[in-house]
């Protein structure tokens, strides 16, 4: 493997400990995401009730006289009835009172004890140093605690792309690296899904007999397996010929509404090199796939199944990524196109832009898992 010198945040924070670095310590902070710990049945009612609540009011102590925050690779274990929630620096430091301490990465050799009366003015004086949670969006974080190849490295690496939209570390599979009450609320917001049962019947609709099939997945299925070089007529009569094989003529509108804007799409991917000159779609299942090693990830993180049972997803996702798709390319194509099927509503907008943005470090930044893992062999370039 060739991966490039991997970012460590919590290296650096040491190193400004060590130099008595308080403005550079801050710094490092201020771009990072933030944890807190909390109990569980707190963030539970925290999470059903949909309130905000400071840093200071939700976290448990432990016995720690001060405020605990943590970066990311810094999460200790608690045990099972206490999670995490997470935030930027502004959201960490809310509502402290000049006299209170705030204790950042405890147990580290980075840990620093802080008194708010230093922290609040940092943070006044310094609001184009701290990047809101919201924003810190598409990055490609490659965590030195995660797994770097076999298997199930190679399985999460099939939703890279998700993981860099929403800037988590793509290859970690762990309850303790999320916000707890974010992903309770996310499950139940986007998935409807509020428990185990309701989880795993999502994963099988994603993976298992229940998947289900697109207008777009669809007509890009009969255009696959016709093997032929269809122009945008013939590949209309074939959909109307299914259509009448299969007794579906109401089904024509919808599907002939797919070709249509798949059409488009793929133009679009040609003029900006997401394609060849004549290349196509051959499948949107890349997109199922990267939203299935998301979900695998979040139900793990709420406690919707537990960590095997997550594994196992995940590497099933991993098996019908290669199944399906020649490369990482064409999976990262397939992903892109189905979830502009789903978001975008041909605008070309921010979710295009966004989803073309990721694909294209994938593919070429040193650091990307699609540099170094080997997508057919489902493990580390030889």
């Amino acid at each position: 493997m060739t991966w490039a010198t991997l970012a460590d945040v919590e290296a650096e924070l040491a190193r400004a400990r060590r130099e008595d670095d308080l403005d550079r310590f801050l710094g490092l902070l201020g771009d990072e995401e933030l944890f807190v710990p909390i109990h569980r049945d707190e963030a539970q009612r925290l999470a059903q009730d949909r309130t905000w609540s400071p840093a200071k009011v939700c976290c448990a102590h432990g016995g720690e006289p001060s405020l605990q925050v943590f970066t990311r690779g810094a999460l200790p274990d608690f045990g099972a009835d206490v999670v995490f929630l997470s935030g930027d620096l502004d959201w960490a430091t809310h509502g402290l009172g000049h006299e209170e301490q705030v204790v950042f990465n405890r147990g580290t050799l980075g840990e620093w004890r802080v008194s708010a009366a230093a922290v609040l003015p940092w943070v006044d004086a310094n609001p184009h140093r701290v990047t809101a949670v919201e924003q810190q969006v598409e990055r490609l974080y490659t965590a030195r605690y995660g797994l770097l190849d076999g298997p199930v490295a190679h399985a999460l690496a099939c939703g890279a792309h998700q993981a860099v939209l929403s800037a988590e570390p793509w290859n970690v599979l762990d309850a303790r690296y999320h916000d707890y009450v974010a992903e309770v609320r996310g499950l139940r917001d986007w998935w409807g899904v509020a428990d185990a049962t309701g989880w795993r019947a999502a994963m099988d609709r994603l993976l298992g007999d229940s998947y289900q099939l697109t207008t777009g997945n669809l007509v890009l299925v009969l255009r696959a397996r016709s093997g032929l070089a269809l122009d945008v007529y013939g590949w209309v009569e074939l959909v109307r010929q299914w259509c009448a094989d299969n007794d579906a003529e109401d089904q024509a509108g919808p599907l002939l509404d797919a070709v249509r804007r798949i059409v488009r799409y793929e133009q679009r991917f040609r003029a900006d090199g997401l394609l060849e000159p004549d290349g196509v779609v051959d499948s949107i299942i890349g997109w199922d796939v990267g939203r299935a090693v998301e979900l695998a990830r979040w139900g793990l993180a709420v406690g919707y199944c537990d960590a095997l049972t997550a594994e196992l997803m995940v590497l099933e996702a991993g098996a019908i990524a290669r199944r399906y798709h020649g490369s990482w390319a064409e999976l990262s194509t397939g992903y892109v196109l189905g979830r502009l099927l789903a978001l975008d509503g041909e605008e070309f907008g921010p979710e295009y832009v966004s989803a073309a943005r990721v694909r294209h470090r994938l593919l070429n930044d040193p650091a990307s898992p699609w540099s170094n893992l080997d997508f057919e062999a489902g493990g580390p370039h030889s």
